[in-house]
């Protein structure tokens, strides 16, 4: 079973980490729950200097579920290097909402995000309330969580 080590990162560098890894990613695994069940979903999103999440989708079960339940994961990382323990990622877990066109939170995503996209795009928001970090490439062994204060 994983543990999550203790702290051999500072909050701070912590939290560095998380968001340079994810800034260097542009594609995760969104999972949602519902009345259909769990679904996970493959999206491409985009981060900001907050660890505020953004991801522009098309529609599908992920809307459903958040229609009534708006706890989210969104999974990134790297593929698995030569055995089943070399892998870096992050685990976001928060409260989603859906940004409706014209509004303020999709206006301002707009202005963030970093590519072009289809006037048909819903906006997903992500406010990410923790989130676990792994690194365990090139001989380092992190399992740290790290939560947002307040």
């Amino acid at each position: 079973m994983s543990k999550v080590i203790a702290a051999p990162l500072t909050q701070v560098e912590l939290r560095r980490a998380i968001l340079e890894f994810a800034q260097g990613r542009d594609t995760g695994y969104l999972g949602t729950a519902g009345p259909g069940g769990v679904h996970v979903s493959p999206v491409k999103y985009f981060i900001d200097p907050e660890l505020n999440i953004y991801i522009h989708s098309r529609g599908g079960t992920k809307f459903e579920n958040l229609a009534v339940n708006d706890q989210v994961c969104l999974l990134v990382s790297t593929p698995f290097a030569d055995d089943l323990h070399q892998i870096r990622g992050v685990q976001f877990f928060g409260r989603a909402q859906v940004a409706q066109a014209q509004s303020q939170l999709y206006e301002m995503a707009e202005e963030l995000c970093p590519w072009d996209h289809g006037e048909e795009m819903k906006l997903i928001h992500v406010a990410v309330k923790a989130a676990v970090y792994v690194d365990r490439l090139h001989g380092r062994d992190i399992k740290q969580r790290w939560f947002r204060e307040g």
